[in-house]
């Protein structure tokens, strides 16, 4: 009944009904939940008081997002914890896509020599329950339903459960701060205040289980590069400037996700690494999610995806990054991108970083955070913008005074007395 009453209304009607439902039926139901879970994970607190050691399990479902490096590696160096690494199916798209994902995921902790497990276990041709591994905490490094329901709904709702951001919270968007999966978690790490500050007016727990830390992932990028010990991932070795193109993967453009110009682009930056190859060498950074959605494109699909993601490998002056980028970005001279995260984690770098903003992109949906990451940004609306903008990196590589401003008032201060993968074992501990 509920379907067909959803078909029958019009959507003009459905546009100006949903405010009304979020007040009267889903907000209320957000509020028994996270009343529930909070004395859920009290119960679970008191019966993990007296152990001596917790097992906890990281949820990873793509290595490209492996957000929570630092936290993992202390408490590896910690006998108070014991950490493990559960690789987990990516669903949306299929399963070819799904164990491609799984073996290239768990190939990626297993040089790391992390101690790991599959989710998938092939001699009984099942997948591992959370109750069979008995974890104590559970790290999630994603908050969207892109997988099983055991190490999604099933994992929030019974576990003690942590979320550190896949992303540097630049957006405002509902999905990432108000779905059911926030409301559950016991413990949310944000990166910083204005993320505190969306939680308190987005989310019905009001930010009550939420803590600013500081964004963990970024420790090694600064770690590198203050200690100049970053490598070298570059196919050139001469003088010619490293630039990094990182497109996003919104093809499809529309209000809600308004970021990506790649589909105006593609042709553009080939002829580009192409016209400046004596003078440049461009990496292709795609977004993980962009590779599939152009195979569903209908002006793209496998073989045109398939060559043009070739055509990045295959070049003296042109080279691919589909994995870590920590290297690439401390030892790149500039960024040209559309992305979400990357909008505050390259200027990190305090290098030149020019923001390609589509079209329909006006800024609706940045946080104030990250509406001040896009002021220390150059913009580029045009190709003529993104031109100027080589041009002159080639010439004098300076940032501007809006980045340094940027980073002195809402990074630094997050790693000065104690940096977050510190912070975040400091409060798990505190607990308990």
């Amino acid at each position: 009944m509920k379907e067909i009453i959803k078909k029958i209304i019009p959507q003009p009607i459905k546009v100006l009904l949903r405010p009304l439902k979020k007040k009267l039926v889903d907000d209320p139901k957000k509020r028994s939940l996270f009343l529930q879970m909070q004395k859920k994970h009290q119960q679970l607190i008191k019966e993990k008081k007296d152990k001596k050691k917790l097992k906890v399990v990281f949820l990873a479902i793509h290595k490209s997002v492996w957000k929570v490096d630092p936290v993992f590696k202390k408490m590896l160096e910690d006998p108070y914890f014991e950490p493990l690494i559960l690789v987990c199916p990516y669903t949306p798209y299929g399963d070819e896509r799904m164990w491609e994902d799984m073996k290239n995921t768990y190939e990626y902790f297993e040089n790391k020599g992390y101690p790991l497990l599959s989710s998938y276990n092939k001699d009984e041709k099942s997948w591992i329950q959370l109750n069979e591994i008995n974890p104590d905490i559970v790290f999630f490094t994603n908050p969207h339903n892109l997988t099983r329901k055991e190490y999604y709904e099933d994992a929030y709702m019974n576990y003690l459960s942590c979320y550190v951001p896949y992303h540097h919270e630049v957006v405002t968007n509902e999905e990432q701060f108000n779905q059911n999966f926030h409301i559950a978690q016991w413990k949310i790490f944000a990166s910083h205040k204005a993320s505190l500050d969306i939680y308190k007016n987005i989310s019905v727990t009001k930010a009550q289980n939420v803590l600013v830390t500081g964004y963990p992932s970024m420790e090694i990028f600064l770690e590198k590069l203050n200690n100049n010990s970053f490598e070298n991932p570059w196919k050139n070795k001469d003088d010619r400037l490293r630039i990094i193109w990182a497109p996003h993967h919104s093809v499809e453009l529309n209000q809600n996700v308004p970021y990506s110009n790649f589909l105006n682009h593609s042709n553009l930056f080939v002829e580009l690494a192409e016209k400046y190859k004596n003078k440049i060498i461009i990496c292709f950074k795609p977004h993980p999610m962009l590779k599939v959605k152009l195979y569903n494109h209908p002006n793209w699909g496998k073989e045109k995806t398939d060559n043009y993601y070739s055509y990045w490998k295959s070049n003296e002056f042109t080279q691919i990054n589909e994995g870590e980028y920590i290297d690439l970005f401390c030892s790149s001279d500039a960024m040209i991108h559309d992305s979400g995260s990357f909008l505050a984690e390259y200027l990190y770098m305090k290098k030149p970083v020019l923001f390609n903003l589509s079209p329909i992109n006006e800024g609706q949906h940045y946080s104030d955070f990250g509406l001040q990451a896009l002021k220390a940004c150059s913009i580029s609306k045009n190709n003529e913008d993104i031109i100027s903008f080589i041009e002159n990196i080639i010439t004098r590589k300076e940032i501007s005074k809006e980045h340094e401003i940027f980073l002195e008032k809402n990074i630094l201060k997050y790693f000065m007395n104690i940096r977050p993968s510190d912070m975040i074992l400091k409060e798990i501990k505190k607990t308990f």
